[in-house]
């Protein structure tokens, strides 16, 4: 993104050999390449999916006890009526500061299969979709074929998520 001004060459001794010129011959695509990006192979799909794991996993995870009081509040707005805050106060006097992090291990392991078929989802459909339309016509459409992706990917990972965030509900409620 960023360029520096190149620095002159030095100039050539007399007796420094020329290197020879090597003759411009097109490469020809690598196995796996779309697009001249990749090689789009099991090892890509897979980092992608562990990447989307432990980032979800960890992100919703520190997000625990701001979760329990948000449930708290909904489900009893007569005892947790202090605000927010207040209601951080009310868990810890009552139950204890690690009522804070009821539901973490739901909460950890669901969004770590979620982020798992999101974000490894996502970057296969992406793939898919642009091998089964053409070069050409995934560039012309790619804003489509990211929705889609993106849409389709969001959906089967929602589907694992389900049975986690319902045990989450569960423990908090």
């Amino acid at each position: 993104a960023f360029s520096r001004a190149k620095e002159p060459a030095a100039p050539r001794r007399a007796d420094a050999a020329v290197p020879a010129k090597q003759p411009m011959v097109a490469a020809s695509p690598a196995e796996g390449e779309i697009m001249g990006q990749g090689p789009f192979g099991r090892t890509y799909f897979l980092q992608g999916a562990l990447a989307g794991g432990i980032c979800c996993s960890l992100t919703h995870g520190a997000m625990t006890p701001v979760d329990v009081v948000k449930t708290r509040i909904q489900l009893d707005p007569a005892t947790y009526n202090q605000g927010f805050i207040g209601g951080f106060r009310q868990i810890a006097a009552a139950e204890g500061a690690g009522a804070l992090l009821t539901g973490l291990m739901p909460t950890a392991q669901g969004y770590f299969i979620q982020g798992w078929f999101k974000f490894g989802g996502v970057e296969f459909f992406k793939v898919q979709l642009t091998k089964t339309l053409g070069e050409q016509s995934a560039w012309d459409n790619r804003n489509s074929i990211y929705l889609a992706a993106a849409a389709g990917a969001e959906f089967i990972a929602d589907i694992f998520l389900c049975p986690f965030e319902a045990c989450r509900i569960r423990l908090v409620s």
